[in-house]
């Protein structure tokens, strides 16, 4: 079976509360200087950094090197941060689950090593890793799903919240899964369903658990 996740909207251990000091600023000024040099499609720093926000959210190609955010400034000590977190341009976890996820999945999506520090300026104790998800898949089966379960919204279908009640009456194609480990949802007018920020597979699932990783709710969904 499969699960989805979501990262929490309010601050806490797997959404903490922080920045990355310093990285808008940077991001108009390379905006400036690439725009100077021709080397930008964009015409205006609000569109850079709308497609930028689009290929850490929605893209399915590695964002440049040179773009990615590297330190995260903690706004107050945690005595704990959960093992996957949400930090706005992706999710960041720690090297032992990002080993997990290269074990089953090598090479399929972009990830680099975060410096979180602590309001005192000292370095966070555990290495924490940005992992950029890359896979993006259709996999909601609407024939097979409890028509309960969701709902048309608009131009798309949406799960029925609390997703927690109707995880369960969603469908996902098996096959459309494939040897995938963890992805994320494609949705559009014609297709898909919003649903979970993230899907994992029962293999990685079983293995977060097997580590006894602290993540946030997840939650099943089946397969057919």
């Amino acid at each position: 079976m499969a699960y989805g996740f979501d990262t929490p909207a309010t601050f806490g251990k797997f959404f903490p509360d922080g920045e990355f000091a310093g990285y808008e600023d940077f991001l108009e000024g390379y905006f400036e200087e690439a725009s100077a040099e021709g080397q930008t499609t964009q015409k205006f720093f609000t569109d850079f950094r709308s497609d930028l926000h689009r290929d850490f959210h929605k893209g399915r190609r590695s964002v440049p090197d040179a773009l990615l955010p590297k330190t995260f400034q903690l706004a107050k000590p945690y005595k704990k941060l959960g093992d996957i977190m949400g930090l706005g341009y992706a999710i960041a976890v720690p090297s032992s689950l990002l080993d997990i996820i290269e074990k089953l999945e090598p090479g399929r999506h972009q990830s680099w090593p975060i410096d979180i520090t602590l309001p005192s300026g000292d370095g966070y104790p555990i290495q924490y890793h940005m992992l950029n998800v890359l896979t993006s898949l259709d996999a909601w089966d609407k024939e097979q799903s409890d028509p309960g379960s969701y709902k048309k919204s608009m131009r798309i279908f949406k799960m029925l919240r609390p997703k927690q009640n109707y995880a369960s009456g969603i469908a996902l194609s098996r096959e459309v899964i494939g040897d995938h480990h963890i992805w994320r949802g494609f949705v559009s007018p014609e297709t898909g369903i919003s649903g979970f920020n993230f899907y994992v597979s029962d293999a990685l699932k079983e293995a977060i658990d097997k580590a006894g990783l602290i993540t946030p709710p997840f939650y099943q969904l089946k397969e057919v």
